[in-house]
């Protein structure tokens, strides 16, 4: 029996292996497999409602899962700091939930701990956020905390003076750390210490040092209004039954005057320049190239998303390929346009070897040039859509993912169906809109270099490259007269 079965069980392999065979003799390896079309993605309707007090309420149903995801996004962030006071939203932030007039935040952790739920606070350049995530048979206790903590936070001087220390101590560790001091460097430089996009959003020592309480209540009873704020919700409730019990849980929480505001226009970078930020003994330079680029409603989003996909916005971009596989510059390089309410950067980046730190910053250049020369290839193009279209449906797995991607609609003003047509924009770019918005957006003349790095190693190698004035600036980007 044994026998029988052990000759069964070779035939069938041999089956299988010579039928493996065959098929992959049938394959044409020269040719590309043919995609399928782009799928159609209907996401739920968004449903909408406003309670008395003035809060927008977005709701999607998503019953396939006993869970539901709150989000609630304030129309204020770290582009909303005082410029005296940077690290104001974030602070703000971070204390909110350490403390209410019935709940410490040992209870709020317990009890939150209690049904299983998670609840985070936190915020952007562009806005802050409470969101909360439970089982929807819980969402009554949740909702108990997660009210309580937004309607009546006592900013506790304890937790203050803790988190205070906190930020202070990872100021300083951002001193000793060449990636933060070349992004903050970066910032500066390019927008000016004027600019809300020029300053740290976690702030500065002297900044944090002067924040009181004081100063995070004002900044919440400023912006942390119903007025200024979009309740997002998303899983397993309907309008009709969750409606009422928003009524009453926000029925003490008011509405304000809020002060208008909109993120200034950033300077120009009239021509390239190099600056140099000294750390000494440092194993590799940090690299930063870009200029202040495009704000996040411009519609030409999608064509610049292509571009910059094969530019640097993936493993297998050209910048990538160049500095890590081709010359073993670097781990690993890219670039991205950062998207905002105002005009954010374009940043082409890596961290190099120090001992290449001028050929590194040769090779951005010259493919960040080379695309503004000559766009992409067609094939380059359809590798790139497939990337984007095949990843698309993985950002909305979950209801904390839907929700995220609802918070873009509403910090950006995006059409309701703005991601039913997701997929079709992409799928509609050319490789002339990528030629015309390379040819647009990625003038290497009009971009700031900023390098940190052992500069007594790299200074002579980036003055011989010959391409544009070298400015020596301390850790902060500010220039050594």
């Amino acid at each position: 029996m044994k026998y029988l079965l052990n000759f069964f069980l070779i035939g069938l392999i041999v089956m299988i292996f010579l039928s493996t065979v065959s098929n992959a003799q049938d394959v044409d390896r020269t040719k590309r497999p043919e995609g399928k079309a782009t799928p159609t993605v209907q996401l739920p309707d968004i449903q909408k409602e406003k309670l008395k007090n003035g809060l927008q309420v977005w709701l999607v149903e998503r019953h396939n899962l006993p869970t539901v995801a709150f989000n609630l996004v304030f129309q204020a962030g770290s582009d909303h700091d005082p410029l005296n006071m940077t690290g104001l939203a974030s602070m703000t932030a971070d204390v909110i939930d350490e403390g209410t007039k019935t709940r410490d935040a040992l209870k709020i952790s317990d009890e939150i701990e209690s049904i299983g739920a998670s609840f985070n606070v936190g915020s952007s350049w562009d806005g802050s956020f409470m969101s909360l995530s439970c089982l929807s048979k819980y969402v009554d206790k949740g909702l108990d905390v997660f009210v309580d903590v937004l309607v009546n936070p006592v900013f506790p001087q304890k937790e203050f003076d803790r988190l205070q220390k906190q930020r202070l101590t990872s100021l300083l560790q951002q001193k000793d750390q060449a990636v933060m001091i070349a992004n903050n460097a970066f910032s500066t430089i390019l927008y000016g210490s004027n600019h809300p996009y020029g300053n740290n959003p976690s702030g500065t020592e002297v900044s944090v040092k002067a924040m009181t309480t004081s100063d995070l209540q004002k900044f919440y009873q400023t912006y942390y209004r119903p007025n200024n704020a979009t309740l997002i919700i998303v899983g397993d409730v309907k309008m009709n039954n969750i409606l009422p019990l928003l009524e009453k849980l926000f029925a003490d929480w008011k509405p304000a005057d809020i002060p208008t505001f909109s993120v200034p226009a950033p300077p120009t970078v009239e021509k390239r320049k190099i600056y140099l930020i000294d750390k000494p003994g440092a194993a590799q330079s940090e690299i930063r190239i870009g200029y202040p680029a495009l704000p996040r409603s411009t519609p030409e989003f999608f064509q610049v998303q292509v571009m910059n996909r094969m530019l640097g916005g993936q493993f297998m971009s050209r910048i990538n390929l160049n500095l890590r596989e081709k010359h073993g510059f670097t781990y690993g390089a890219r670039s991205s346009f950062n998207f905002q309410k105002g005009v954010g950067p374009f940043t082409a980046s890596a961290g190099v070897h120090t001992a290449k730190t001028d050929s590194s910053v040769q090779e951005f250049l010259a493919e960040i040039k080379l695309m503004y020369d000559k766009g992409m290839t067609a094939e380059e193009l359809e590798f790139v859509k497939k990337g984007l279209i095949g990843g698309f449906a993985l950002s909305f797995e979950t209801s904390s993912q839907i929700a995220g991607a609802l918070q873009s609609i509403v910090l950006y003003g995006l059409p309701d169906d703005y991601f039913n047509k997701y997929l079709q924009n992409y799928e509609n770019v050319t490789l002339q809109d990528v030629a015309d918005v390379s040819k647009k957006y990625l003038d290497t003349s009009r971009m700031a270099v900023v390098v940190v790095g052992d500069v007594e190693k790299i200074k002579e190698g980036i003055k011989a490259l010959n391409t544009g004035d070298v400015v020596f600036c301390d850790l902060d980007g500010k220039e050594i007269k």
